[in-house]
């Protein structure tokens, strides 16, 4: 039976954070020993794995720091115990990534219900997936992935590029008009429902708030995840007849503008959506 652990995208623990563990190459990796705690506490001291892929993303998420976090085969030590859902043990090699395959299994096994549309929205969190990896720099490909998400949640913003995230995030901070905001994100979508369909939508927004934002630390960092989410909860609310819109009308362009290397989009004045580009790797 495989054990899994995971990993933020830059190799650090992703509930504590500190130093990377891992260099992202070398394989097999024994981690150090640790000593372990043989209590019987959920969450004590020892390297941490589990069983199943699904119930390690069930507790870091996917993307909590709007990064991909990093999903692995392990071999625990002789020591492992079990303590609820998670395992731990003194030592844990690292035998290779996950497969895309694995991955989604993982997906399709978290506990959440998307009645009869449990494939295609898993497929779209596994789109979401590669597409936060940036695995591309593709400049003229983000302009035209920002066009045409500005062109589907019918939007005739002007586009400004600022060299850095931090920069446009600093740009949205000195300015309030929440209206821009209620048009680009996913209040936009609650423009046609009825009484019941509000009442689905903003419950799968209260759960999936919790699961979105799980272990996000940094605004700044964590405004990507929530665009995902709020992209995600549109898409399966539209598919639910909850809402009368176009289910990818928040994933129209944006998707692929990140998958070419957009490091965030935010609005940053009226009528003003700012952005900037992932450096380079």
């Amino acid at each position: 039976m495989a054990s899994f652990k995971i990993l933020t995208h830059d190799y650090r623990p992703p509930m504590q954070g500190g130093k990377p563990v891992w260099d992202g190459e070398t394989l097999p990796y024994t981690l150090p020993k640790r000593r372990l705690d043989t209590s019987q506490a959920e969450c004590a001291a020892g390297w941490n794995y589990t069983d199943d892929l699904s119930t390690a993303m069930l507790i870091t998420g996917l993307w909590p720091n709007g990064r991909p976090v990093c999903c692995l085969v392990v071999d625990p030590s002789a020591d492992g115990i079990e303590r609820g859902n998670k395992r731990r043990c003194s030592q844990l090699t690292i035998l290779r990534r996950c497969t895309e395959d694995e991955i989604l299994a993982g997906i399709r096994g978290l506990p959440i219900d998307f009645a009869d549309h449990g494939e295609r929205m898993a497929a779209s969190q596994l789109d979401w997936f590669r597409a936060l990896a940036r695995p591309e720099r593709d400049e003229e490909r983000v302009v035209a992935g920002l066009e045409a998400a500005l062109a589907a949640r019918g939007l005739d913003w002007t586009l400004k590029r600022y060299k850095t995230a931090r920069g446009a995030w600093d740009a949205r901070g000195a300015w309030s008009a929440w209206s821009a905001w209620d048009a680009w994100d996913a209040r936009g979508a609650w423009d046609a429902w009825d009484a019941r369909g509000a009442r689905g939508a903003w419950d799968a927004r209260g759960a999936w708030d919790a699961w979105y934002a799980r272990g996000a630390w940094d605004a700044r960092d964590a405004w990507d995840a929530w665009g995902a989410r709020d992209a995600l909860m549109v898409e399966f609310a539209a598919l639910q007849g909850w809402l009368d819109v176009d289910p990818l009308k928040l994933t129209t362009g944006l998707r692929d503008a990140y998958a070419a290397g957009l490091a965030i989009a935010l609005p940053t004045a009226q009528g003003v959506l700012g952005w900037a580009m992932e450096p380079a790797a």
